[in-house]
């Protein structure tokens, strides 16, 4: 039997009969959608503010489209046009909902305690990332004592090739997964250090396992290294990551127990 004719209710007389929203009838309304959103990343992710033409080029539009995108999320404050130029930056309406986000996420709420204390006790910047698009992203972080400013860089993206934060979290997937993630994207050398193949990176995430935490020796960037560490769920799954960063990769090294320790601290609040 049909339940639904049960329980629908009757129609009154003279009522008008809605309209019932498809897949099929919205499917021009969500592509819509999906190319305001990608312009929206496109600005964000771009190396400076871009032109209207600019953007059309990078998400694949033509540039009447993407007027009328900028346009509207420019009304909405999502992008704002920089004064006396053609140029686009992201608005202020985003502020709110990546506050949201933050203040409600509870990985990074618990964590932020645990990462100042880090960034104490090494006197060194502490991160903490997490699995996002096949990359690293920056949840939340605390600077070391001589710069004493909560880590701002929230949102960076980082490749997961070229990070401890990535690499530990790698190493702790399912191994068909990792490879998944690792062939979504090219392992692009960002410095002479970077791993580049596939042999070398399962070398490398089998140390991993076998330590317990990651190193970056100046492989993302030529000034920086870091030791990092997974934080796990009950399943032994990498929710996300800590790391230590600094100059020196040999001056960290003697403190990595600091930085798993403060992985699992943070895993027991989960």
């Amino acid at each position: 039997m049909n339940t639904l004719s049960k329980t629908a209710p009757k129609k009154r007389a003279g009522a008008t009969p809605r309209t019932l929203y498809t897949d099929a009838l919205a499917e021009p309304e969500v592509k819509t959608l999906g190319k305001a959103l990608q312009v929206l990343e496109a600005v964000a992710q771009m190396p400076h503010p871009p032109t209207i033409s600019e953007l059309a080029l990078s998400v694949g539009i033509s540039r009447p489209t993407a007027h009328r995108l900028v346009q509207t999320l420019a009304a909405m404050g999502f992008l704002q046009q920089i004064p006396n130029e053609t140029r686009w930056s992201i608005g202020f309406s985003v502020l709110p909902l990546a506050a949201e986000v933050l203040d409600r996420n509870r990985l990074r709420v618990g964590a932020l305690p645990h990462l100042q204390a880090l960034a104490l006790k090494m006197n060194a910047r502490a991160n903490l990332g997490i699995l996002h698009r096949e990359q690293v992203l920056l949840l939340g972080g605390a600077e070391k004592p001589t710069l004493p400013t909560i880590y701002s860089r929230f949102g960076r993206a980082i490749p997961l090739h070229s990070s401890g934060m990535g690499k530990v979290i790698l190493a702790h997937l399912p191994p068909e997964r990792a490879e998944h993630l690792l062939k979504a994207n090219p392992m692009t050398a960002r410095t002479p250090q970077t791993i580049t193949t596939m042999a070398g990176m399962r070398q490398e995430l089998k140390a991993i396992r076998e330590r317990g935490y990651a190193t970056e020796n100046a492989e993302n960037t030529p000034t920086s290294s870091c030791v990092a560490a997974a934080i796990l769920d009950g399943d032994g799954f990498p929710v996300g990551a800590v790391s230590v960063s600094g100059r020196s990769l040999d001056l960290l090294m003697p403190q990595a127990h600091e930085v798993t320790g403060a992985a699992e601290l943070i895993a027991h609040l989960l």
